[in-house]
């Protein structure tokens, strides 16, 4: 998505450019001259949007031509704001409920909001200041901070926080390290390049000493060291039928350790935080929604898939409702943004809520600590 200091702005000089509202501020009016389906409208037209638009993730409630008067200073009158609400119906921005309500907004009108009428409020020192210590430097696993930053998120948000952790199968193995848990019991720890960590406790037929071990591990590090976990299958595959592995019995043991660890492995992990918070959305009052939410939730290769899409592109995503390439959650928006380590690209973590959601400050919250983040894990590597 474009910044604001790549759009061509142009401030609006007869709409009133700040207005407080019950203490929250409705701030200045812009229009954006390249959006599509812009250029249909005057500058009356796109005020009214982004009143509608303001008022109704704050209120959740249908907002009519009266409320959009007497809240947002337009010199305009009721019906003349009426004319204008259904002329953004026309054109498909709003909606009507039925014919007595007030409009909300369509995905096309929360598009056209989020591309040129949306303005972003930096971030207060308090909020960075917990990102910064949630996520900041420090001897934790990739794993664990993705949690964290998940759970600090739907905190601040208030929405469901994802994050997808790095592929194992996209990096390259560095070494392997083997530590006796028990007479019967090994975790064997691989470490990728990018500094990524897979551990997973696996199952010995005879007893084995941390010196065995030790020794195992340098000779897995060595055969292993820069491959793919694709080249890393094929040489263990390889390896356990040659006939050397046949006698050698540290050296079937050290294979064997790699091939369990790595059994069913190569598919990203989600981490969500939050569920419960879409309960507390109007939007989802239907045990029938949020029932079949809580299941896209629970079926992890949905959201895998979805922020895997969100991987192709650059800098922070929004989708918002029908552009969500899965079904069962397209009554969400989600933005997310990358995060990496020294210039690499590892996943992604963001927000999924109400289409209502408040786009500006969930923006800010994201790319805040997607670039924290992303300053944490480079600080380790360096």
């Amino acid at each position: 998505m474009p910044t604001a200091d790549d759009r061509p702005w142009r401030r609006l000089d007869n709409i009133p450019p700040l207005v407080y509202i019950d203490g929250c501020l409705a701030l200045s009016i812009f229009e954006c001259q390249s959006v599509e389906g812009a250029g249909m409208m005057n500058e009356r037209h796109q005020g009214v949007l982004r009143a509608i638009v303001q008022d109704y993730i704050r209120t959740a409630e249908p907002v009519g031509s009266r409320t959009i008067s007497r809240k947002y200073g337009f010199s305009l009158s009721a019906a003349t704001i009426r004319t204008i609400m259904a002329d953004l119906e026309e054109l498909g921005y709003v909606a009507q409920p039925h014919t007595s309500a007030g409009r909300v907004p369509t995905d096309r009108g929360y598009r056209l909001y989020v591309d040129s009428l949306m303005d972003r409020p930096p971030l207060s020192r308090e909020d960075l200041e917990r990102i910064e210590q949630q996520v900041g430097p420090s001897a934790t696993e990739l794993e664990d901070l993705l949690r964290e930053a998940g759970k600090l998120l739907s905190a601040l948000s208030p929405y469901v926080a994802v994050a997808l952790a790095p592929r194992l199968r996209d990096n390259r193995f560095h070494r392997a390290q083997f530590v006796s848990l028990a007479r019967d019991r090994v975790l064997v720890i691989l470490l990728a390049e990018g500094g990524l960590v897979h551990h997973k406790t696996v199952l010995v037929e005879e007893p084995v000493t941390q010196d065995e071990l030790d020794r195992m591990a340098r000779f897995l590090s060595d055969l292993l060291k820069g491959r793919t976990l694709q080249e890393v299958r094929d040489i263990l595959v390889t390896q356990m039928a040659e006939e050397k592995a046949q006698y050698d019995r540290l050296l079937a043991q050290a294979l064997r350790l790699g091939a369990q660890a790595l059994a069913g492995e190569g598919e990203a992990d989600v981490y969500v935080a939050g569920a419960s918070r879409i309960a507390d959305q109007p939007e989802f009052a239907d045990v029938h929604r949020m029932k079949s939410l809580y299941a896209a939730f629970e079926e992890k290769s949905k959201l895998v898939m979805l922020l895997s899409e969100c991987l192709r592109g650059e800098g922070c995503r929004i989708l918002i409702g029908s552009e969500i390439p899965v079904e069962d959650i397209r009554d969400l928006s989600v933005v997310v943004s990358p995060y990496g380590r020294q210039g690499q690209t590892l996943g992604v973590l963001g927000v999924l809520g109400p289409t209502r959601m408040d786009y500006g400050r969930t923006v800010a919250l994201v790319e805040a600590t997607a670039r924290l983040l992303s300053r944490s894990l480079s600080e380790q590597a360096a």
